[in-house]
């Protein structure tokens, strides 16, 4: 069945050490939010010398959605910022 509560999508660019790989960001963020998180996708990859030679570029899209009501742009952010933080502190990973 449908759910009466819609989904909710935000992207998020990252930069981060080439040898981490996009299934490890994934684990990490479903780890962090297990409640609200229902999928996580890589969307674009970025290499290049702005960026320099040891890093990547990850945008991803994540999908929240709370079965029992509708999110609120501040339960949406906090979540996001906690995901960030998972990042940030598992793979140094910095917002781009």
């Amino acid at each position: 069945p449908v759910s009466k509560f819609p989904s909710v999508k935000r992207d998020l660019s990252i930069v981060l050490d080439k040898n981490i790989r996009y299934n490890d960001l994934k684990e990490v963020a479903m780890k962090t939010e297990r409640k609200l998180l229902k999928n996580v996708n890589l969307f674009d990859i970025y290499e290049g010398s702005k960026l320099g030679d040891s890093k990547k570029s990850y945008a991803l899209s994540f999908i929240l959605q709370d079965e029992s009501k509708t999110l609120t742009d501040k339960v949406i952010d906090k979540t996001m910022k906690r995901i960030l933080a998972a990042f940030e502190q598992h793979f140094n990973a910095k917002l781009r």
